[in-house]
């Protein structure tokens, strides 16, 4: 778990367990989320898709509490990521 800030907004970062197990270096996952995921926490949006390339596509599920909580439920790697 990690706690980060976008647009001012406290948030928590929550990685599922699978997630947990296939990403030894969590914090460049969370750096990512932090970064790209303003995006798609300005627009309300409950789940949302990152891709990033170094680490494939991040997909990610907004839950509204006192501080929102972005849980990252799958990490797609690049090599299983299609066009």
């Amino acid at each position: 778990m990690y706690r980060g800030m976008i647009n001012g907004q406290e948030v928590i970062i929550h990685l599922g367990k699978k997630v947990k197990a296939q990403y030894a270096d969590d914090h460049k996952l969370y750096h990512a989320v932090l970064s790209y995921g303003e995006t798609a926490f300005k627009k309300g949006q409950r789940t949302f898709g990152i891709y990033h390339d170094h680490i494939g596509l991040i997909v990610a599920e907004v839950e509204n509490h006192d501080i929102p909580v972005i849980r990252v439920d799958y990490v797609i790697e690049n090599e299983n990521v299609y066009e």
